[in-house]
């Protein structure tokens, strides 16, 4: 889908003088997610900012899903400086993902194959009738650049994502493992 983060250049500005709150915080920390296969129905994305625990402003495309499934699903996150261990990986995998109202804030994606159906790219993000909407708290303007769809097939999905959401999340065969050094999903 298109990237909207260059179109979120104003929303920057009214963040840093103060004339968007920023509510929803984050760690700071990126995670890696990749998929084999990604579906949605009820799609919408625009740009918006995520603000770090530390204050820090994140750029982030958020890409919101009425109803997703995804399959081959695997999510690592890597934790450094762990006293008397080190670096270690956490990863978790699922072989099937359902969810409802999900949301995830990208920061880049890479080498993904991406068949969109009845896709309007332009719009007003506050006027896409696409269910979920924008994400209660975000920190967006609903005049911001937005595109949605009726429904999205993702495959071979590779993405850097800050943080994800939804009101249910059903995981099928799924996993938890804990490794010793760099044992990322890509």
């Amino acid at each position: 889908m298109m990237s909207t983060l260059t179109a979120s250049v104003g929303l920057f500005v009214a963040l840093a003088q103060g004339a968007l709150a920023a509510s929803f915080l984050i760690s700071g920390q990126e995670f890696k997610v990749s998929a084999e296969r990604i579906e949605g129905t009820g799609v919408i994305q625009y740009g918006a900012f995520d603000r770090q625990y530390d204050g820090k402003n994140i750029q982030v495309v958020v890409t919101g899903y009425k109803k997703l499934t995804t399959t081959g699903l695997c999510q690592s996150v890597v934790a450094r400086g762990i006293p008397l261990v080190g670096t270690v990986t956490v990863k978790t995998t699922a072989r099937r993902s359902t969810a409802r109202d999900a949301y995830s804030d990208v920061v880049q994606t890479d080498d993904a194959t991406v068949t969109i159906k009845n896709s309007r790219n332009g719009i007003a993000a506050g006027a896409s009738r696409k269910e979920p909407g924008i994400n209660d708290g975000d920190n967006t303007s609903p005049a911001s650049v937005a595109q949605d769809a009726d429904s999205i097939v993702v495959t071979n999905s590779r993405a850097i994502v800050v943080a994800t959401s939804a009101t249910i999340i059903t995981n099928e065969g799924s996993s938890l493992r804990i490794y010793k050094g760099i044992k990322e999903c890509f």
